[in-house]
């Protein structure tokens, strides 16, 4: 029996996005998932959205201190945030995102890159600036040096490219 090859994870943000922002989703589980940081327990909400819509692959806990920074990133945005026509690094333009706070994020790793995609997410919930988050989910789970420099050359584009001057 052939099992079709599992999708890497950008591939899953849009349904992501989409179950976040379904009315019928709960509204304690969406505020479990807004809520939770990326240190400490993780709230059962994130374990039950991982096993209901990740892909088995992508699903061992290895993979869940990544899901639990994006699944917030889209927690926290107003219905779901998901606009597949605004490249995450324009929103981050758009939204005045610090140029040194954009270094930062792209030259960092581990639970230091988190921390800062999630800072960058903050700003864009608190801007209403809706994005595909697709690159985002991008960055996070590459760990291929060559992969990631141009997944950090795409963001970085797309914010000089937006950049207003004052």
């Amino acid at each position: 029996m052939n099992t079709p090859e599992s999708r890497w994870p950008s591939a899953q943000v849009p349904a992501l996005a989409r179950a976040l922002a379904d009315p019928h989703f709960s509204n304690g589980e969406r505020a479990a998932l807004k809520r939770m940081g990326l240190e400490g327990p993780a709230p059962l909400a994130l374990h039950r959205f991982i096993l209901r819509q990740v892909e088995e692959t992508w699903q061992g806990e290895h993979w869940t201190p990544r899901w639990r920074a994006l699944i917030c990133a889209l927690a926290i945005q107003r219905d779901g945030g998901f606009d597949p026509s605004r490249p995450w690094g324009q929103a981050l333009a758009e939204a005045r995102f610090a140029e040194s706070r954009l270094e930062r994020l792209l030259a960092a790793q581990g639970d230091t890159q988190l921390t800062l995609a999630l800072r960058a997410a903050r700003q864009l919930a608190a801007k209403g600036i809706a994005c595909d988050w697709r690159q985002l989910a991008d960055l996070i789970f590459s760990s291929d040096p060559e992969i990631r420099e141009r997944i950090n050359t795409r963001i970085a584009r797309d914010y000089y490219c937006n950049l207003k001057k004052d």
